[in-house]
């Protein structure tokens, strides 16, 4: 019976600011799409590669999100798509950022995420692609934007005490633990704005970018 509280913690830390329903997530493949992009023009196995090289360390795309998101894009208008002819093979698409795809994903890039979990993907790649574009002024505010976030939800968190269950003990314990994360969010961000400020401006090998 202890165990199943326990283990009910983290479940119920999530639900706190949800009214009891835990909200369905997906990371945007479209973001991680567009932010390589703009680096040029890829076809798909290339882009399928890139991805991996870039961003697999932290976070796993499946082929088919891939392919799906590139449809999608194409219909928002995001990208465009040239058919290159090649030789002794069939013609292979090509897909090209569009003014409006990249504006999408440099408003993206620079906005602090909105949930707690995010961090643990969907910041890293926004770390990552402001790193790769050697943005370092762009790193330093999105991280401090994103600190400041962080404390301004955690306040809000360590007021809030009427979670609707009847296990007083457990509410309680769920808001804790939902501050000890965000705490130790924060205490991350202070430590990459401090290795980021003595890197930036030097010179960054790939390796040293993540």
């Amino acid at each position: 019976m202890q165990f199943c509280k326990l283990f009910s913690i983290g479940i119920i830390a999530e639900v706190i600011y949800k009214g009891g329903a835990v909200a369905k997530r997906t990371f945007p493949v479209e973001y991680a799409i567009l932010g390589l992009l703009c680096e040029g023009p890829l076809h798909g196995y290339a882009l399928r590669k890139r991805l991996d090289a870039a961003l697999s360390s932290f976070w796993t795309i499946a082929t088919s999100q891939i392919y799906s998101a590139l449809h999608s894009m194409q219909n928002k208008g995001l990208l465009g798509v040239e058919v290159e002819i090649q030789t002794d093979r069939p013609p292979r698409k090509v897909y090209l950022i569009t003014s409006r795809g990249r504006k999408e994903f440099e408003n993206w890039c620079v906005s602090p995420v909105r949930h707690l979990r995010d961090m643990r993907v969907e910041f890293l790649a926004k770390l990552y692609f402001l790193l790769h574009g050697r943005e370092d002024k762009a790193v330093i505010s999105l991280v401090d934007a994103q600190r400041e976030f962080l404390e301004r939800l955690r306040a809000r968190v360590s007021q809030r005490r009427d979670l609707a269950i009847d296990d007083h003990i457990l509410a309680d314990l769920a808001a804790r633990f939902r501050v000890h994360q965000m705490t130790a969010a924060i205490e991350w961000l202070v430590e990459c704005k401090n290795r980021l400020s003595q890197e930036t401006g030097g010179d960054r090998s790939e390796t040293q970018i993540m």
